[in-house]
């Protein structure tokens, strides 16, 4: 199986306040769901962020196929890295269908029309079909969270990343995008989640990595990880998550 994200002794400060992300090592095989939990100010998502170069690390490197990602384009990068965010991040003057056909245009330089069945067949496989000529003001939070993700597989990633893609939906929305991220492992998608989801990093995963203080506290399978945790940190984590 091959390696499609290695991280070495990442490092990441912002100014001259303490490290965000301190030393981490980390590898990702083609195919693998990893969530990624731990506290607020962890390193979770500033983890996410330095992996396809939102943020530049301060020290270490970041492999995608071997390669170091500070060599790459730009959009080459966020095409075969994709990232889900928080808050959608779609153009609030753009149909579904155009949010998902601008990326393809711009990066990739697809035909209009070649972008639009590409468009059309993931807002299908997300149930957002129906909805292509919406804008994002007429959608719920858990479609517009859809769309996103249907934009981001527009652009044929070998690596999705989540930064905590159910944190600013209502409850009743979270499980329609968990199960569309569920299925998208069943198809085998490389996919790093950060999440405070914990029955979805337990069910949906296949390696759960616990963070704290900038630092990769424990890794491995959810079954081990969430019923038999070897680090104290790790099991004080998930008592307060859990009975939460």
């Amino acid at each position: 199986m091959e390696e499609m994200i290695r991280i070495e002794r990442l490092e990441k400060r912002f100014g001259n306040n303490p490290p965000v992300l301190r030393g981490i090592d980390l590898a990702f095989q083609q195919g693998e769901a990893a969530c990624i939990i731990g506290p607020s100010g962890s390193g979770k998502s500033t983890l996410l962020r330095c992996i396809n170069l939102l943020e530049r690390p301060s020290a270490g490197r970041v492999l995608y196929r071997g390669q170091d990602v500070a060599l790459l384009p730009p959009q080459v990068l966020h095409a075969r890295v994709g990232m889900v965010f928080q808050q959608f991040n779609l153009f609030e003057n753009m149909s579904a269908l155009n949010n998902c056909v601008a990326g393809q245009r711009k990066a990739l330089g697809r035909s209009r029309h070649d972008s639009e069945q590409k468009a059309l067949y993931y807002l299908e496989q997300v149930g957002m079909l129906p909805y292509r000529d919406a804008r994002p003001r007429q959608l719920s939070g858990g479609q517009k969270q859809r769309v996103a993700i249907a934009r981001a597989l527009c652009m044929d990633p070998d690596v999705l990343l989540f930064d905590e893609p159910t944190s600013a939906l209502d409850p009743e929305m979270v499980d329609e995008v968990l199960r569309v991220m569920a299925d998208l492992r069943q198809r085998g998608l490389t996919m790093l989640i950060v999440t405070h989801e914990m029955a979805f990093a337990r069910d949906a995963a296949d390696r759960v990595i616990f963070m704290d203080e900038g630092l990769v506290v424990e890794d491995g399978p959810p079954g081990q990880l969430f019923t038999a945790p070897q680090n104290a940190r790790t099991a004080a984590f998930l008592a307060r998550s859990l009975r939460g």
